[in-house]
């Protein structure tokens, strides 16, 4: 069963539509910077619904991929997160789906969503085969890979076309455009966003200074 046209129309109105152009494309390390973020824009995060955390969710340290299921490079910060967390016991990645690289992106993040609710401790599983295929990713590719992981297709189906799944992707989508994340992937560490591309010693490095000064960048 595919996700119905429905669902692919709801997530624009809060999603791919609803952001500049320059938020479809990826961006590398080069091009992006550690840039403060105001507090009293940060407030919104502790209300996002839909992410899903990984690792201790008390760990001193959170890191947030804001990431997109069709971006290249956020494919390649897939395959880091187990390394990345099993040299860092203080931390804790939430991974925010961020669909902005259109209809496909739209379709697989929902799924992403109703799948998270149903197998929240198999994310990662999730999130790691789906990243796996080639190609464009979207909703039916992400059903395939939630059944083989155990999840119902009937609900999956349902809550994929929820109301709750809505509002969480345009929760998750205003709160990136506040952030100023014009690309995927972008990180927040702390009160520092980063939009673009970090490769493992980037992020390792980030997390070295975190402890330090309680920033991305000491100094």
């Amino acid at each position: 069963m595919s996700v119905s046209r429905r669902v692919l129309i709801g997530g624009l109105a809060g999603g791919f539509a609803a952001l500049p152009f320059a938020a479809r494309a990826q961006a590398t390390a080069e091009k992006a910077e550690f840039y403060p973020i105001p507090v009293e824009v940060l407030s919104g995060l502790d209300g996002l619904q839909g992410t899903v955390t990984l690792g201790d969710p008390k760990a001193d340290i959170r890191l947030y991929e804001f990431f997109d299921y069709n971006c290249g490079f956020c494919k390649q910060t897939a395959k880091e997160i187990r390394p990345l967390l099993k040299s860092n016991k203080d931390l804790a990645v939430t991974l925010v789906n961020y669909a902005v690289l259109g209809i496909p992106s739209i379709g697989a993040t929902r799924v992403a969503l109703a799948f998270s609710q149903q197998k929240a401790g198999r994310y990662l599983d999730f999130h790691e085969a789906l990243f796996a295929r080639r190609g464009t990713i979207d909703a039916n590719h992400a059903i395939e890979v939630a059944l083989k992981l155990g999840a119902k297709k009937a609900k999956l189906v349902e809550d994929a076309d929820s109301d709750p799944v809505t509002a969480a992707m345009k929760a998750a989508s205003a709160l990136g455009q506040r952030f100023g994340f014009q690309a995927t992937p972008s990180y927040l560490l702390g009160r520092d966003g980063f939009t673009g591309f970090l490769n493992l010693q980037q992020k390792q490095a980030a997390i070295a200074a975190f402890r330090q000064c309680e920033r991305a960048a000491c100094g």
